[in-house]
C-alpha cells in the first residue's frame, strides 16, 4: 500500500513538472518586445519600471525609448503594471499628474496587442509589452515575464490556441 503511495506521488510529481515547463502563454506570459534592430538583448524588472515610468529615457548608447502602453482596461497592461510598477493602471493618476506638471508625459497608449506590434515594428526605440502568443519575428523580446511576476530567463514553451 505504502509502495503504491509512493509510486502515484511520483506520477503526481512527474506531471507537476512538466506542466511548470510548459506555459499557457494566452493568460499567463507577457512578452516585452522592440524593434528587430535594437541593440537591446534583455531588460529586467528595475529598468523596465525605469522606462515605463519615464525616468529613463535613453538607451545607454544615446538612442530616445519610446514606451508604448495598451489601454488601462486591457488584461494585459493591467498584468504588466501590477508585476513591473507595483498596481492598476487607474493608481498611477497621481504620479502622471505630478510628472506632467515636470514635463513628463506618460508612455503612448495604443488600441491593442497588434497595434502595439505595428507601432514597434515601425519606430526604432519604441518598447511594448504584449500577451506572448502575439509574438512575431518582425519584432524581438527582450524579456519574459510570467503571470506570477517571474522574469524568465529564456522563452517558455508555449501553447498558444489559434
Amino acid at each position: 500500500m505504502k509502495k503504491m503511495l509512493n509510486n502515484q506521488l511520483v506520477g503526481l510529481l512527474a506531471v507537476f513538472c512538466i506542466c511548470l515547463n510548459t506555459v499557457h502563454a494566452e493568460t499567463d506570459v507577457i512578452a516585452v518586445i522592440m524593434p528587430k534592430t535594437s541593440k537591446i538583448q534583455k531588460l529586467e524588472k528595475g529598468e523596465l519600471s525605469l522606462i515605463y515610468l519615464r525616468k529613463k529615457l535613453y538607451t545607454s548608447e544615446g538612442n530616445r525609448i519610446i514606451p508604448i502602453n495598451l489601454t488601462s482596461s486591457h488584461i494585459v497592461r493591467k498584468q504588466f503594471t501590477s508585476i513591473v510598477l507595483g498596481g492598476l493602471p487607474e493608481a498611477q493618476s497621481e504620479y502622471w499628474n505630478e510628472a506632467y506638471y515636470h514635463g513628463i508625459t506618460p508612455p503612448h497608449v495604443v488600441a491593442s496587442e497588434d497595434a502595439a506590434v505595428k507601432f514597434v515594428e515601425i519606430t526604432p526605440g519604441a518598447i511594448a509589452y504584449i500577451n506572448a502568443c502575439k509574438l512575431t519575428d518582425m519584432v524581438k523580446p527582450v524579456a519574459w515575464i510570467s503571470a506570477t511576476g517571474i522574469f524568465l530567463q529564456s522563452p517558455p514553451t508555449m501553447q498558444c490556441s489559434e
